[in-house]
């Protein structure tokens, strides 16, 4: 169990309800995308159905601080596999394809998460993948394949969108933590430069991205940032 993290906020509970999320078997299916809020009473579909509407907002926000566009990716689901223009996605996994800037997400990989840590876990997993978009947009990596330390990022990027959703109040008492364990889990116990980093490192980098924001995630960066 990695340490714990203090004081933490996330999915605090709203009115309003999300429009149902289309999935199909070994196909992927877009996200339909709602503007209300999350609720406690809310399925995880529709948590991630709103997460994926709410990342999207946030990092236009941002981009737009910098004075940049930000081209917002296509959302997939899928249960077992699905062919990418990055190749095949399998079963437990998650993906951000820039060949075709679309998000993959395997739903039992979230339901595992969520059940393991609880919903939060789940919306770090895409929010992971979301900063894999973030760093393509910015010129941060290189195609199809990422370095560990963009996987750190990647990481820390989850966080900075973490800290937003708690100054926005949806976060309750445990889901930052959530987040905070699912990075951990999602570790290596050694280092190995061609993994995504060991436990300690990517729980370290949601934690920097949750504490410091954006710029705190440029430290991670392997190719040069242009304002």
């Amino acid at each position: 169990m990695p340490p714990s993290l203090s004081k933490d906020h996330w999915f605090l509970a709203q009115r309003g309800s999300a429009s149902t999320l289309l999935l199909s078997v070994g196909l992927a299916t877009s996200l339909w995308l709602t503007a209300s809020g999350p609720a406690t009473s809310q399925t995880l579909r529709q948590k991630v159905n709103f997460a994926n509407s709410d990342i999207n907002a946030f990092w236009d926000k941002t981009f737009k601080q910098m004075g940049r566009k930000w081209y917002r990716p296509k959302s997939y689901t899928y249960y077992r596999a699905v062919r990418t223009a990055c190749g095949v996605s399998g079963p437990f996994n998650a993906l951000y394809c820039p060949r075709d800037h679309g998000i993959y997400l395997n739903i039992p990989f979230l339901v595992r998460a969520d059940r393991r840590w609880g919903d939060f876990a789940a919306i770090t997993i895409m929010a992971h993948e979301y900063g894999h978009a973030v760093q393509r947009q910015l010129g941060l990596s290189r195609l199809n394949r990422y370095l560990y330390q963009e996987e750190l990022q990647a990481d820390c990027f989850a966080g900075v969108y973490a800290q937003y959703a708690s100054r926005k109040g949806l976060l309750d008492p445990n889901d930052a933590r959530e987040g905070y364990y699912q990075s951990y889990s999602s570790g290596h116990a050694r280092f190995n430069p061609n993994t995504h980093g060991t436990r300690t490192q990517r729980a370290q980098a949601f934690r920097t991205g949750y504490r410091n924001g954006f710029r705190s995630c440029l430290k991670y960066t392997v190719l040069r940032f242009r304002r």
